[in-house]
C-alpha cells in the first residue's frame, strides 16, 4: 500500500553482467529517506552463475559468499514489498541498473514506484560535471568516502544521497523569478520546470517530476535548515522574459578588474637553469621522476619562443611534450609580465586535458606560477545566444506552442547557461536519446547561426563576447588550429609566441579555416522556414503580411504585399535550384565540381562531368538570394517602424540573405583554379559547396609575421627520418629555424610490451574486385576483427579509414557483441562522451576514424589492442588528394601520397602505448602491407617487426598461447568459458 503523499528512496544494485540469461543479480541496497534520518536495507543473492575477478573488485562479494546467499525468488517477496512503499526511487544508470531494475527487480509488481534516473538528471541539471558512472558520483561525496571501502553498497548509497541534494539545490537555490523578489515565491528554476512540465503527459516528465515532489518536500531528505530554500505552495507568478534576460546575463563570465602590465620591448629570456628548476619543483611537488628527455625538450621550446622564426620539434610518446613546452611558455611569461602565449591544438581532446589537467597543475598553490591567467578559445558555435534563447521561450512556453520535450531541452540549454556560461559543446548521450529536440533547438539558439554582429542590440550581454573578455585579460590562451587563424586582430597583437600542438595535423584545419563555404540546409534553416513557415509554425512572411494588412494605409500595404509575394516566388527558385543539383548524378559525400563521375547509359559505364550544371544552378540560386535580400530592403523602407520588432527581425532576414548571397558569389568566382578547390558535398537531403586554398605558403608567412616566435610540436612530425612532408604539406621551401626530434624513452622491442600482426590469410583488399571477392574479403575480414575482440574481452580501439567501412563493421557487430558482454562504442561527432565511456568501461570496443588516429589517449588496460581495417593510404577520391595529383603531376606519389600513408599508420600504432606500462597488440587487418610490394614501405615507420599469421587457427595459437599470458588475461579467458 503506498503512502499517501510522496516518499522517496535511493537504489543501487550490483549483477554480474549485462541482464539475461548469462548473469544474475548480486545484491540490492535501499536507502528509504524519511524526516531527519536516513533508513538503510540490503540484500544479497545468489546469482547462479560465475562471475569475475572485476565483479568482485566493485561489489566486494566472493564467489562463496555468494554461493552461500538464498536465491531472488526466495526475497522477492520482501523486496518488493518494501520497494511498494515509496512513491518515487532515485537510481543512477550505469551500464545495467536500469534493464535489471526493471525486467527483474520491479518486474510483477502491481504497483511499483515510479523511477527516476540520476544520471539523466545530473546530465540535465548539472551539465558542467559530465558524471557518466558511480566513481564520479563517489568522487564527489566526501560522505561516501567516509564509508568503509569494503562495503561498496553505502558507499554508493552514501554519494547518490549527497547527489540528490546537489540536483534538488539547483532547483531550490535562492535565484527570485521576478524583479520584485517577492517573499513566498517560488525559486526561478522551480517556476520554469513547473512551466514546462504543465506542456505534456505526465510519463515524459515523470523522472523530472519526481525531483520536483522531492524539491518540495525538501525537509524529509536532509535535516538541515533549508528553510530559506524551500519554495511553499503559491500562486505562480509569469516569469518575465526581461527578467530572464536579466538572470541569463548575469550567469555569464566576468573579468576581475586587475592592472593592464604593458610587456617591455625587449624579452628577459628564462636560462636553461631557470627551467631545470621550475621543472624540477614540479616533478617534486607532485611525485614524479624527473625525465631527461622533458628536460631537453623544455629547454628547446624556451629557446624557440625566445627566439625569432619558425621552430619545430617532436617529441615522441612518453616524453612529457605537454608540460615541457607549457614549463617553458610559463617561465617567459613570469619573467616577462604582461606578455601572452597561445597554444592551438587539432584535438578538443588535448584542450581538455591542457585546461582541465596540466595547466590547473601547474599552477599549484605557492608555485612559481600560481599566478596565470589561462583562457580557453573556441569557436563561437560552441556558444548560446541569450535573445535568442528568450525568443525560443516566449514560443514554446508563454505562447505554449511548444511539446514537453522541447520545453525540457529549453530549460536543458537555460541550465547551461547557468553551469557553463552559454558554452554548448557537447551534449551528453542520455539527453541526445530522451530529448532529441535538443539538437534543433541549440541550432536555433547557436550564437554562430543566430548572430549577426551588426544588428545586435546588447553586444556587452553576448555570451561569445563575455567569453571573448577572459581571453583579452589572460596569459595562456588555449584554442584550436581553427580558431587560430581567426582571432580578431585586438586579441592576435598582443601575442608574439605562439605554439602549435598536434602541429602534423595543422595544414588540414588551416585549409578549412581558411575556406568559404555554403549550405542549403543552413539557408533552408536560418532563412527560408523562418520566412516561409512549416507545417507546425506559421511562417514570419505570413505574419508581417497580416499585420500589414490591418496596420498600413492602403496604397502602402499594397507595395509591401506585392514585395511579399515576390520574396515568396524567389524562395521558391532557390528550392528548385538547390533540388537540380541534389538530382544530380553524383554520389553522397565529397568531390570536386569538375570531378568526372561513373554512370551506366545504355547498359555501358560512361564518364560524365557536371560542373556545367553545378554552375548554373548555383547562379540562379545567388541570383534568388541577391533578390530577397534588396526586396526586404525595400520592405524596410516601406515600413518605417524602426522601434518595431517585426522591423529588427526583417533587418536579421535581409543580413542573412545578403551574408549568404556574397559567401555564394565569393565561391563562385573563380572555377575553375589550380590555387582553389571547388567541392560539392552531398548529403541525404541537402548539399554544400566550398572553395578552399590549395597553397598555404602566403597565409604561414602572415601567422610567422602575427606571431615572431612561433613552434611547430607532435609526437609525429618526421616521415622517414626528415621533416620534408610537414614542409610540403605546408607549402615550405626553405628549412625551418631550427628542427629537433627527441624519441620516445619506450624500447618496445627490447621489452617486447607490443607485438605488432598481420593476419596474413584475409584476401588482398583491392578498389575495383569483383562483388564476390570483396563479400568474402569482407567476410573474413569481420570474422577476424571479432576474433581479436574477443579475445581481448574488449580493450580494443579500432580505426578506419572510411565512414562506410566503420558503418558496415558497427552493425555487423552490433548483434554478434552482447553474447560477449562486450559494450561497443562508435565514433559521434566529437566523441568526448564515447572517449569517456571507453576510457570508464574495460569491456568494450571503440571504432573511430580521422580524429581517433591521433590526439586520444588511453593509458592503462583500458585499450590493450589497436586495430587497423585498412591501411591508411590517402583517398585518390578525396578533393585535396585528387587536386594534389592533379597540380604535383608526377611528384604526387613521393611528395604526398606514400609519407601520408606512412605518417597516419605511425599515428595508429602510438595510439596503444602511451604510459611506460602499457602493452598490448597492434594488429593489422590489411594483408597488402605483408602481400604487395608496394605497400612494404609502411612497415618502416613501425617501431616492432610486423609478425605474419598464414592461417586463422596460427592466429587463435598466438592469442591464446602468447599474448593473454604475456597481458595477464590468461585465467579470465579461461573463466570466461567462450572459444575462437
Amino acid at each position: 500500500m503506498k503512502a499517501a503523499s510522496p516518499s522517496f528512496a535511493l537504489l543501487h544494485l550490483f549483477a554480474t553482467g549485462s541482464y539475461g540469461s548469462k548473469h544474475g543479480l548480486l545484491q540490492v541496497g535501499v536507502l528509504s529517506l524519511q524526516k531527519g534520518s536516513a533508513v538503510m536495507r540490503e540484500w544479497f543473492f545468489n546469482p547462479e552463475v560465475e562471475f569475475g575477478r572485476s565483479v568482485q573488485q566493485q561489489s566486494k562479494i566472493s564467489k562463496e559468499q555468494a554461493k552461500s546467499a538464498p536465491l531472488w525468488q526466495e526475497l522477492k517477496a520482501e523486496v518488493q514489498a518494501h520497494l511498494a512503499s515509496f512513491t518515487h526511487v532515485f537510481f543512477f544508470q550505469e551500464r545495467h541498473e536500469q534493464t535489471w531494475l526493471k525486467h527483474y527487480v520491479l518486474a510483477g509488481m502491481a504497483s511499483p514506484p515510479i523511477c527516476a534516473d540520476l544520471a539523466l538528471l545530473s546530465s540535465f541539471f548539472l551539465p558542467h560535471l559530465n558524471l557518466m558512472e558511480m566513481g564520479d558520483v563517489v568522487a564527489r561525496s566526501t560522505a561516501a568516502q567516509k564509508k568503509p571501502a569494503s562495503q561498496p553498497m553505502h558507499v554508493a548509497l552514501a554519494a547518490l544521497h549527497t547527489h540528490l541534494f546537489q540536483l534538488l539545490e539547483v532547483l531550490l537555490q535562492n535565484i527570485p523569478s521576478t524583479p520584485e523578489n517577492a517573499p513566498g515565491e517560488p525559486t526561478l528554476f522551480m517556476q520554469l520546470l513547473r512551466q514546462v512540465l504543465k506542456l505534456g503527459s505526465i510519463f515524459m516528465g515523470s523522472a523530472w517530476r519526481a525531483v520536483q515532489h522531492a524539491a518540495e518536500r525538501i525537509e524529509t531528505l536532509e535535516p538541515l535548515d533549508l528553510h530559506w530554500l524551500t519554495p511553499p505552495a503559491t500562486t505562480e507568478v509569469p516569469v518575465l522574459p526581461f527578467h530572464l534576460r536579466e538572470q541569463l546575463t548575469s550567469w555569464l563570465p566576468t573579468v576581475p578588474e586587475a592592472p593592464v602590465v604593458k610587456p617591455r620591448v625587449d624579452i628577459a629570456p628564462p636560462s636553461d637553469q631557470l627551467v631545470y628548476d621550475a621543472l624540477h619543483a614540479w616533478c617534486r611537488k607532485h611525485g614524479l621522476p624527473e625525465r631527461y628527455a622533458q628536460l631537453q625538450y623544455a629547454q628547446f621550446c624556451n629557446k624557440a619562443l625566445t627566439g625569432k622564426g619558425t621552430f619545430v620539434a617532436e617529441a615522441g610518446t612518453g616524453t612529457g611534450k605537454t608540460m615541457g613546452y607549457l614549463m617553458a611558455a610559463a617561465e617567459l611569461l613570469r619573467l616577462n609580465p604582461g606578455r601572452k602565449v597561445v597554444v592551438a591544438t587539432a584535438t578538443k581532446n588535448l584542450q581538455e586535458q591542457v585546461m582541465q589537467g596540466e595547466i590547473p597543475r601547474l599552477r599549484f598553490k605557492g608555485g612559481l606560477h600560481a599566478h596565470l591567467r589561462p583562457a580557453i578559445v573556441k569557436g563561437k558555435n560552441n556558444y548560446l545566444c541569450v535573445s535568442a534563447l528568450l525568443d525560443l521561450y516566449d514560443e514554446l512556453v508563454v505562447q505554449e506552442k511548444g511539446t514537453i520535450r522541447e520545453g525540457l531541452s529549453w530549460l536543458y540549454l537555460v541550465l547551461r547557461v547557468h553551469h557553463t556560461q552559454g558554452e554548448v559543446e557537447e551534449i551528453p548521450q542520455n539527453i541526445r536519446s530522451i530529448l532529441p529536440d535538443t539538437y534543433r533547438l541549440l541550432t536555433e539558439a547557436n550564437a554562430q547561426e543566430v548572430c549577426v554582429p551588426k544588428l545586435c542590440l546588447e553586444p556587452a550581454k553576448c555570451t561569445y563576447a563575455r567569453h571573448m573578455e577572459q581571453a583579452y585579460a589572460a596569459d595562456i590562451i588555449v584554442t584550436n588550429h581553427h580558431k587560430l587563424l581567426q582571432l580578431p586582430p585586438k586579441l592576435t597583437d598582443t601575442i608574439q609566441h605562439c605554439i602549435i600542438d598536434e602541429a602534423d595535423q595543422f595544414p588540414d584545419f588551416a585549409r578549412s579555416a581558411l575556406s568559404m563555404n555554403f549550405s542549403l540546409g543552413i539557408v533552408e534553416a536560418r532563412l527560408l522556414k523562418p520566412l516561409l513557415g512549416t507545417d507546425r509554425r506559421k511562417g514570419f512572411l505570413e505574419g508581417v503580411a497580416n499585420k500589414v494588412a490591418h496596420q498600413l494605409d492602403t496604397e502602402t500595404s499594397l507595395l509591401v504585399l506585392d514585395e511579399i509575394d515576390s520574396i515568396y516566388r524567389d524562395c521558391a527558385t532557390i528550392r528548385a535550384s538547390g533540388e537540380l543539383i541534389q538530382a544530380l548524378p553524383i554520389p553522397g559525400g565529397e568531390q570536386r565540381w569538375q570531378e568526372e563521375i561513373s554512370l551506366q547509359e545504355n547498359g555501358r559505364w560512361v564518364k560524365r562531368e557536371f560542373s556545367a550544371a553545378i554552375e548554373q544552378a548555383l547562379q540562379e540560386l545567388l541570383t534568388a538570394l541577391q533578390f530577397v535580400a534588396a526586396k526586404i530592403d525595400r520592405m524596410l523602407r516601406l515600413l518605417k517602424m524602426p522601434e518595431d520588432k517585426t522591423f529588427s527581425r526583417l533587418e536579421t532576414y535581409k543580413e542573412k540573405a545578403a551574408e549568404f548571397a556574397d559567401s555564394l558569389q565569393k565561391i563562385t568566382s573563380d572555377f575553375p583554379s589550380r590555387r582553389w578547390i571547388h567541392v560539392l558535398e552531398k548529403g541525404g537531403h541537402y548539399w554544400a559547396v566550398c572553395k578552399m586554398p590549395y597553397y598555404l605558403q602566403d597565409e604561414m608567412e602572415k601567422l610567422q609575421h602575427v606571431y615572431p616566435s612561433l613552434l611547430f610540436t607532435s609526437a609525429t612530425l618526421y616521415v622517414a627520418g626528415n621533416t620534408q612532408y610537414f614542409r610540403n604539406q605546408l607549402g615550405r621551401s626553405e628549412p625551418f629555424e631550427q628542427e629537433v626530434r627527441y624519441l620516445s624513452p619506450f624500447n618496445y622491442e627490447q621489452q617486447e610490451k607490443v607485438h605488432a600482426v598481420v593476419p596474413a590469410f584475409i584476401p588482398c583488399y583491392e578498389h575495383k574486385m569483383a562483388q564476390d571477392q570483396k563479400h568474402d574479403w569482407l567476410q573474413t575480414s569481420m570474422e577476424t576483427l571479432l576474433k581479436c575482440i574477443v579475445a581481448l574481452n574488449g580493450r580494443t580501439l579500432v580505426l578506419f579509414t572510411s565512414r562506410r567501412d566503420m558503418e558496415d563493421a558497427y552493425r555487423w557487430l552490433h548483434s554478434r557483441l552482447p553474447a560477449y558482454d562486450i559494450e561497443l562504442l562508435k565514433q559521434e561527432g566529437t566523441s568526448l562522451w564515447e572517449i569517456r565511456r571507453f576510457r570508464q568501461e574495460e569491456h568494450s570496443v571503440l571504432l573511430g576514424l580521422d580524429r581517433m588516429w591521433s590526439g586520444v589517449d588511453f593509458p592503462g588496460v583500458t585499450l590493450s589492442q589497436v586495430i587497423v581495417f585498412r591501411l591508411p593510404n590517402p583517398s585518390l577520391g578525396n578533393p585535396l588528394v585528387a587536386h594534389r595529383r592533379e597540380v604535383e603531376g608526377g611528384f604526387f606519389w613521393s611528395k604526398f601520397y606514400y609519407p601520408a600513408s606512412q605518417h597516419k599508420l605511425r599515428q595508429g600504432f602510438g595510439r596503444l602505448v602511451r604510459r611506460e606500462k602499457d602493452k598490448g597488440a597492434f594488429v593489422i587487418l590489411d594483408s597488402r602491407i605483408f602481400h604487395t610490394a608496394r605497400m612494404q614501405h609502411l612497415k618502416d615507420e613501425l617501431p616492432v617487426d610486423l609478425t605474419p599469421f598464414h592461417g586463422k587457427p596460427d592466429l587463435e595459437h598466438w592469442f591464446l598461447k602468447t599474448l593473454l599470458p604475456k597481458l595477464e588475461l590468461a585465467s579470465e579467458w579461461e573463466r570466461r568459458g567462450v572459444s575462437l
